[in-house]
């Protein structure tokens, strides 16, 4: 597969697990040749009009989403429908039809509540999710002028949903060769998909966390469940990290770097009725989570 590389690189921090090569004294190679996002999408074969890109569904906003409070505003993130219910929405006058991308369906899961219940967001699933099972060379195109354009440092594959698509094995495969492109950038994911676990393995500036443990199962759940899988992962010498968001509110992804670096990171779980600062264990597990 062949990607049309020029990338723009900006001076970016250096962050633990990232690939640094050539990082240092970067500069912002769009301001000198004042290239605009239009004449970019235009070199992917892409118009690009009104904030909006021309799509086989029409025009729709462009595929990469800018971070909230939690993932920070510099992280750029990618979603397609979570579980494996079926989703609906009307884009340009016409419904489509699209079933979730995750293996299962799982209880407790952030990404089945809360904000992403908003029409605005089930719809851009609902669009992410149509394009990368029926044009996938155009979703390619739209994430590498989008990741060109910006300049940014980080982007996360899977705010919600999975590689289970139409063509599991040629998606995961477009994210992986945009990773390898845009080495000044630093990408990961989560997967449930076992033969998805070793994806970005050859890349130094991509990584998949599992979110199955081996033997325990999910990566998220209440304050006693996060402290013994921690300790088990330890005792079984694995790479492992509990997110500190659940501990600190003033803590986001792109001051982080964790999960573009270790192979579990186990999250409280949240956007549920559980409230993790009521549970007994709260203090306990947010001594260990300050102490990683």
């Amino acid at each position: 597969m062949t990607l049309y590389i020029d990338i723009y690189i900006i001076n970016i921090e250096k962050k633990r697990g990232a690939d640094t090569q050539g990082e240092t004294n970067m500069i912002d190679t769009r301001k000198a040749h004042k290239v605009t996002k239009r004449e970019i999408y235009a070199k992917y074969g892409i118009e690009y009009k009104d904030g909006k890109i021309m799509s086989p569904l029409g025009l729709v906003r462009e595929l990469l989403k800018v971070g909230n409070d939690k993932t920070g505003k510099l992280v750029l993130t990618f979603s397609t429908c979570p579980g494996r219910g079926t989703y609906t929405a009307v884009v340009n006058g016409f419904e489509i039809t699209v079933k979730g991308t995750c293996v299962c369906e799982c209880v407790g899961c952030y990404a089945m509540t809360g904000h992403y219940h908003r029409k605005t967001v089930k719809k851009s699933m609902v669009i992410n999710t149509w394009l990368v099972n029926n044009a996938l060379d155009f979703v390619r195109r739209a994430l590498s002028a989008q990741i060109e354009y910006a300049g940014r440092g980080e982007v996360r594959i899977h705010a919600a949903g999975d590689f289970n698509t139409t063509d599991s094995d040629a998606y995961a495969n477009t994210w992986h060769d945009i990773a390898a492109a845009f080495r000044a950038f630093r990408f990961w994911t989560y997967t449930k998909i076992k033969k998805y676990e070793t994806l970005f393995d050859d890349l130094k500036n991509a990584n998949v966390v599992k979110s199955l443990i081996p033997n325990v199962g999910k990566n998220y759940g209440h304050c006693g469940y996060i402290i013994d899988t921690y300790y088990a992962l330890k005792a079984l010498d694995k790479s492992v990290y509990i997110c500190r968001c659940g501990v600190d509110k003033a803590q986001h992804c792109e001051r982080c770097g964790v999960c573009a670096t270790y192979e579990y990171v186990l999250f409280i779980e949240h956007s549920t009725e559980y409230k993790a600062e009521l549970d007994p264990l709260y203090p306990k597990l947010c001594e260990i989570a300050n102490n990683q």
